[in-house]
């Protein structure tokens, strides 16, 4: 299967049924970028898209797979493939969920583990609860910005860069706190941490943006043919 023939496909018909990319996007709530990327070649339809792809564009899955028009009378093993289709996206979604619920389970765990273990040791030594408020408030940060990545994946991974973004600088404030309520000479933790902390999270989102746009992605491929 080639995906820079099944784009040149997509955007032909497209272009003959008279809608733009965004028509297409619509139809099939997806974003024009998305469309834009397929007809690039830059990457291929969800499994669960081809057949409403074809069907919007008056194909049949096989056409469109192949990218070109075959004239041939295919209307059972069409239905077969469609059904095949909706069955692999439906198992493969499945199965990269439960995948992810298992991440994000055994990291709970783990953080959780780790915040009973150093309250414990603390508890026992001290009496109190003193220098574990660091390590716990490390922990409880971290699985605040790592929890919706491992649980949801990409959309979780937007909301893990959202969540940094905000609680990054009350995160820091809190263990500034911490730290020089016990130590007799100061350490400018809040200071130098918000600096280096805004310019990682700045770098983090041109980088996430970069790749939503599919430049780096181009970037790559047209070293790769410049290499041949």
């Amino acid at each position: 299967m080639d995906n820079e023939k099944m784009g040149q496909f997509i955007s032909e018909l497209r272009k003959s049924h008279q809608m733009t990319q965004k028509d297409l996007a619509a139809k099939l709530n997806v974003s024009d970028k998305a469309v834009s990327k397929w007809e690039r070649g830059l990457s291929y339809p969800d499994i669960l898209l081809l057949a409403p792809i074809s069907e919007i564009l008056g194909i049949t899955v096989t056409e469109l797979l192949n990218g070109e028009r075959t004239g041939q009378e295919v209307v059972n093993a069409e239905t077969n493939v469609i059904n095949a289709l909706e069955y692999v996206g439906k198992t493969t979604k499945s199965k990269a969920k439960l995948v992810l619920n298992i991440l994000a389970t055994i990291f709970s765990i783990i953080i959780l583990m780790g915040i009973c273990v150093v309250s414990i040791v603390d508890v026992a030594i001290s009496g109190t609860l003193t220098w574990s408020l660091i390590p716990i408030s490390a922990a409880l940060f971290t699985w605040l910005v790592g929890f919706p990545a491992l649980r949801y994946g990409v959309k979780g991974f937007i909301v893990s860069l959202i969540t940094s973004s905000i609680f990054i600088a009350p995160y820091l404030y809190v263990l500034d706190y911490l730290i020089n309520s016990r130590e007799t000479d100061s350490v400018p933790v809040f200071s130098i941490g918000i600096r280096i902390s805004l310019i990682s999270i700045a770098f983090i989102w041109i980088v996430f943006f970069l790749l939503k746009k599919g430049i780096i992605i181009e970037l790559i491929r047209d070293k790769i043919k410049l290499g041949r």
